[in-house]
């Protein structure tokens, strides 16, 4: 079960609790692409209890799109730092 709850002052923050997959993914990402553009959009992932890898490569790219995460458990930032060197290795080798 996942729960996103929205606080804005400023800067727009989204808690995350329970579980981010694949298949819910989808419903975060389009809360995100509703936001104002120009607003600061942060993931506060203090409730955050278990992910997939879908949902870590959507963390991965998000944080890279300049989204803030916030309070991420330890394997899941070490998980986002592996998919992180994984995508560059890719990206390297197209070029």
């Amino acid at each position: 079960m996942l729960r996103i709850t929205r606080k804005g002052n400023g800067e727009v923050v989204f808690r995350i609790s329970g579980q981010l997959t694949g298949q819910n993914v989808a419903e975060l990402e389009k809360l995100i692409a509703a936001e104002t553009k120009g607003r600061r959009i942060v993931l506060d992932c203090s409730d955050l209890r278990s992910v997939d890898g879908v949902a870590v490569e959507f963390l991965e790219k998000w944080e890279a799109d300049s989204i803030k995460l916030k309070n991420c458990g330890l394997y899941i930032r070490e998980w986002i730092r592996r998919e992180r060197l994984e995508r560059k290795s890719r990206e390297g080798q197209e070029t």
